[in-house]
């Protein structure tokens, strides 16, 4: 299974660290929450696109056993 470290800033200069089965850039959909674009992951992530200053989404390496 695959995994994606995403890490996000904000306008506001929080940050947050993440780890999901989905990557945020392509395997996502958007929805519109009370006039808001947003960005929704498989794990269900709720990122708001107008409040993201800078994304970032890694692919995390399977461990080899």
């Amino acid at each position: 299974m695959k995994k994606f470290q995403v890490s996000v800033e904000f306008h506001s200069g929080q940050q947050v660290n993440f780890t999901t089965k989905s990557d945020v850039r392509k395997d996502m959909y958007r929805l519109n929450i009370n006039g808001e674009d947003c960005i929704v992951t498989d794990d269900n992530f709720v990122l708001n696109i107008s409040k993201i200053k800078a994304l970032k989404v890694k692919k995390l390496k399977r461990n080899s056993a």
